[in-house]
């Protein structure tokens, strides 16, 4: 295995880990989610965008750790 194949390998393993551990760990299903912003109106929508922004933010910082 090249070491490009090896990399993306272990790219899509982190990745599987992260998410796995933010949304399977109880966070809230998608429906959960949409129904709890969107209760809230406009200001839902900035809601789902401020909360996808900070899992993406800590998500990134936390990366360089692995």
């Amino acid at each position: 295995m090249n070491t490009l194949m090896k990399q993306k390998s272990n790219t899509l393993k982190i990745a599987a880990a992260y998410i796995g551990t933010i949304v399977g760990a109880g966070f809230a299903t998608g429906q959960e989610v949409f129904q709890f912003f969107t209760s809230y109106g406009i200001q839902g929508i900035w809601g789902i965008i401020l909360s996808a922004g900070l899992f993406y933010f800590f998500g990134y910082m936390i990366l360089p750790l692995f």
